[in-house]
């Protein structure tokens, strides 16, 4: 190992050279009243910074990655596997070939981010390959929750929501609690 370079002692403020104790270095020269006065607290010592807060892009993207999953969880019959929502090819929750699609394009229509009515499981070659297969989404969509549902969330799909970090901070709660309820009852569904 190599030997420690001089340092000041946080107490006394003589030079010393430190001892290694393990994987720590001693922070004082080890005289009686040093040891004493570091042991007492008397001395202080840098604390750590405080964590930043996460942004607000990096809360929008955990909210999807867990958003995507509740509803993979919402459509899937055991847990572990949903169906495409475009193609009906089985897949794999976790995957990189199982994605959250979208209706529209998210990115054209703000709106529909966060809207469960229009978030399903897709594979990777119908989400991204075909770009989301936006007439046979919509299609199966208008039958599954009703032309006049599916008319209110056209409507409003260009209306722009600014969320703030508390918004995202209450639905990355929720939606992780959903996603350990989620769990449970597909597992129980299982043993059933």
């Amino acid at each position: 190992m190599k030997p420690l370079k001089p340092r000041r002692c946080a107490v006394c403020k003589e030079e010393y050279i430190p001892k290694r104790i393990g994987l720590k270095v001693t922070k004082h020269c080890g005289n009686s009243a040093c040891e004493l006065d570091y042991a007492q607290g008397n001395v202080k010592v840098k604390k750590p910074k405080p964590k930043k807060p996460k942004t607000v892009a990096a809360l929008k993207k955990e909210l999807w990655s867990i958003f995507s999953l509740h509803q993979k969880l919402v459509y899937s019959d055991d847990g572990e596997n949903c169906n495409c929502y475009t193609c009906d090819s089985r897949l794999k929750i976790g995957t990189s070939d199982c994605q959250g699609g979208h209706n529209f394009s998210k990115a054209a229509c703000p709106n529909i981010y966060w809207d469960e009515r229009c978030v399903r499981p897709q594979c990777n070659k119908c989400n991204s390959y075909y770009g989301g297969m936006h007439y046979e989404f919509n299609e199966r969509l208008k039958q599954e929750i009703g032309l006049e549902s599916w008319q209110e969330m056209y409507d409003n799909r260009k209306r722009v929501n600014k969320y703030n970090r508390q918004w995202f901070e209450e639905k990355i709660e929720y939606y992780k609690t959903e996603v350990e309820r989620l769990k449970k009852v597909k597992a129980l569904a299982i043993t059933v």
